[in-house]
């Protein structure tokens, strides 16, 4: 049949009929669904904000399992990290074309955040770029501010102190400023007019007053006394400000980090080696596997045998995830497994929440996980609503591939046919299965 015998047959179908003929060329070719997406994203107009949120969430979806992985092994292959950088690149470039909303932008945010915190990727420079993007008015600019200044790096804590400064600006302080002084930025603020000037000595002062007297967060003074005493190599004033900081409990992780670097760079090993310790124990515990690497790289050998079951024992108390991750880099697989098999409740908020751990001792241990995700599946299938309901049929995905994967079709086919029949009695089950 010619094309145009063909487009006068199709010209007279009627709207459901066209509807359905695209939906079933769609199932028949990838290269299809793509063309009708080209299709209805440049006819759409590049007005079509829904269209923007939707390649927004797909693009940050693809990108975001890439970064979580090089931030669990500390960076990638070069080819996976290009791949992330376009992704990153095109949510930039949405972000600059189209006006999506904040409750969809945050949505990404809180994500992207997550690692940005881990700071273990080599990526975490382009995610605060983007999640920079993200944030357009005051009270976006202070979230990622609040954001960076509790869970950021030493240089994204002084990024977090130039978003306040540069949303709270003090353009003139007044003689009665004293009066009111209340957060690090107001003494820093007052500091600053002083050394303006010329009284260094006042200034220095004023934001060791605020170490004492400021209210909340106090990095931004922190960094300053540390700067200013580290320049001067005064170690006693220097461990001062560790010992007040370890009394208040307040950003010790920070000047912790700074004092690791500072005698890093002295050469001098003992106390670079208490800082690591130390950080260990205050660090955010997102971060443990990077200081557990760092440790590793920098103790000597004989140091790092006699530390490394304490620093463990630390990590396992203070992050399980990163406990586990590191079990799983030593061939450590019998403690997880032994995790996995005694869990009753599968909840986002455990240590092998989206299957990150499971998934990579399927290859060893296929039959210890099958049992543990039909565990899973008759959990999330029991409590019976929408939601859990998908969840159960994305772990039956799962169980699906590994037994093909594994030759076991047929024991597959009965155990699938059981939890049919178990569950045939839940509406919002069987439509789960029906796409399935």
């Amino acid at each position: 049949m010619d094309d145009k015998t063909l487009m006068e047959m199709v010209g007279k179908l009627e709207k459901e009929e066209l509807l359905q003929l695209i939906g079933f060329m769609v199932k028949l070719s990838d290269s299809a669904r793509q063309a009708l997406t080209d299709f209805c994203r440049k006819n759409a107009g590049e007005g079509d904000v829904q269209d923007a949120e939707t390649q927004l969430m797909q693009r940050w979806k693809k990108a975001q399992p890439v970064i979580e992985m090089f931030n669990t092994c500390g960076g990638g292959p070069k080819s996976d990290e290009d791949d992330v950088r376009d992704e990153l690149d095109m949510i930039k470039d949405l972000l600059g074309k189209y006006e999506i909303p904040w409750t969809v932008r945050k949505e990404v945010l809180d994500e992207l955040l997550e690692e940005v915190a881990s700071d273990n990727s080599g990526l975490t420079d382009v995610l605060v770029d983007v999640a920079s993007r993200m944030c357009r008015t005051k009270e976006e600019r202070i979230y990622l501010a609040d954001f960076l200044a509790d869970y950021g790096n030493s240089f994204y804590k002084n990024y977090a102190s130039e978003i306040y400064s540069e949303n709270n600006k003090k353009e003139d302080v007044s003689e009665a400023v004293t009066e009111r002084l209340v957060s690090s930025s107001d003494y820093m603020a007052l500091a600053n007019k002083y050394k303006k000037q010329g009284k260094q000595e006042l200034a220095l002062k004023t934001i060791q007053e605020g170490l004492d007297k400021a209210e909340g967060r106090l990095y931004e003074i922190y960094s300053y006394l540390f700067t200013y005493y580290a320049k001067r190599k005064d170690e006693k004033e220097l461990e001062n400000l560790y010992q007040k900081a370890s009394r208040k409990k307040q950003d010790k992780d920070f000047i912790t980090e700074l004092l690791y670097g500072y005698y890093k760079e002295l050469g001098n090993y003992a106390k670079e080696k208490e800082m690591l310790c130390a950080l260990i124990s205050c660090a955010d515990s997102k971060k443990l596997g990077k200081w557990y690497h760092i440790c590793q790289k920098e103790f000597s050998s004989q140091d790092f045998a006699s530390e490394e079951k304490k620093i463990l024992e630390v990590i396992r108390e203070r992050n399980l995830q990163a406990y586990f991750d590191i079990c799983m880099e030593k061939g450590n697989t019998s403690e997880v497994l032994s995790y996995l098999e005694g869990r009753q409740q599968f909840t986002e908020g455990n240590a092998d929440a989206g299957h990150r751990i499971s998934k990579q001792l399927a290859a060893l241990h296929p039959r210890e996980i099958v049992r543990i995700y039909w565990k899973e599946a008759d959990f999330h299938a029991q409590l019976g609503g929408q939601e859990d309901c998908s969840r159960a049929v994305d772990v039956l995905r799962e169980i699906r591939e590994i037994m093909e994967q594994n030759s076991w079709t047929d024991e597959w086919n009965d155990r699938y046919n059981d939890f049919i029949r178990e569950y045939m009695m839940n509406p919002a089950m069987i439509a789960e299965l029906a796409k399935f």
